[in-house]
């Protein structure tokens, strides 16, 4: 059996006849709640968070959850598991995940993993066989350390995921800078998660329009791990708030606007700009959160106005601020 990213890298293995077996591993872990619970409960918490009425129905979502539950539990019939992903930091979640229930299941025999440098989705079926020279046994202390990662991005918080990324990491060439990444998505010192941060930093050079905003930004990572959908929901954000720092969409982003062609070509090339409190922002006179407050999750920590996490870039410095 091969488990991997999404459903683009599976229908390529499949085309190609790499693998009995091909499990796509549908879940974008680095948004919304991501639970200390046991796998049933686990699901059923995702698929609310990931449904959105449209695209993405509960029911469906949760009957897919169960299904690839299934067959973990049932791993014996397979003789060799081989994990296939990427450098980025969805990718390297997803990773952590899987190697947490494989072990609990008692799955730590004949269990290989490819961890390719580039992105598997955007390869052709005749050549992503290549990364097969890639694959090495997952070993002891690779699940060891990447079932204690776990357990620390969904209860141990920011603190913990800090530490560990400072560890020596067994056998994870991109773990480390995934674990920075996932913390760069706490709010900063001017109240604003790296992508948000991006976002306003290409609007004040010129990128105004979405769509074009969506390619910088990507274009702006170590390794990309948005998708579109959660881009523009990231980007509505920063209109549809107390104090907005840019203006100029037409609406509150939603994905029924991609249903309609209109609509989608209206929310993506409407002219964005920047509102003088988002200037102020760009110079550190002003601070997001303080006018917007917060209430987001960052794995199993909840982020809310009264208690959350800041990281400091700069500094590499966490700071848990709580309201007095």
């Amino acid at each position: 059996m091969i488990i991997t990213n999404g459903d683009s890298a599976a229908d390529l293995l499949k085309e190609a006849g790499i693998g009995d077996t091909v499990l796509p591993w549908r879940d974008i872990l680095h948004e919304g709640p991501v639970p200390d619970a046991d796998d049933d409960l686990f699901g059923v918490i995702r698929a609310k968070f990931l449904a959105d009425g449209h695209f993405n129905n509960e029911a469906d979502i949760q009957r897919d959850f169960k299904e690839r539950l299934n067959i973990i539990r049932n791993h014996a019939v397979y003789d060799r598991i081989e994990l296939w992903f990427e450098h980025d930091l969805y990718d390297q979640l997803q990773i952590l995940q899987i190697l947490d229930m494989l072990s609990r299941f008692g799955r730590i025999n004949n269990v290989f993993i490819i961890q390719a440098p580039t992105y598997l989705g955007m390869q052709s079926a005749e050549n992503i066989g290549r990364f097969k020279e890639l694959c090495l046994p997952v070993l002891d202390r690779m699940f060891g350390f990447a079932a204690k990662t776990w357990k620390a991005y969904v209860s141990g918080g920011p603190e913990a995921i800090n530490e560990l990324r400072q560890e020596p990491i067994p056998g994870f060439p991109f773990l480390e800078i995934a674990l920075l990444r996932i913390l760069q998505e706490l709010p900063g010192t001017d109240g604003l998660s790296r992508t948000e941060r991006q976002i306003i930093y290409s609007l004040d050079r010129g990128v105004s329009r979405p769509g074009m905003l969506f390619a910088q930004v990507l274009n702006m990572e170590e390794a990309a791990f948005l998708g579109d959908l959660s881009f523009f929901r990231i980007l509505s954000g920063l209109q549809y708030c107390t104090r907005p720092v840019l203006s100029g969409l037409p609406q509150k982003f939603n994905t029924k606007i991609f249903s309609d062609g209109n609509q989608r070509k209206e929310f993506i090339t409407s002219p964005l700009s920047l509102t003088d409190f988002g200037k102020n922002i760009l110079t550190k006179q002003e601070d997001f959160l303080s006018e917007n407050g917060i209430h987001r999750w960052w794995g199993g920590t909840e982020l809310t106005t009264a208690s959350h996490w800041r990281w400091d870039d700069e500094g590499e410095q966490l700071t848990h601020h709580r309201a007095s």
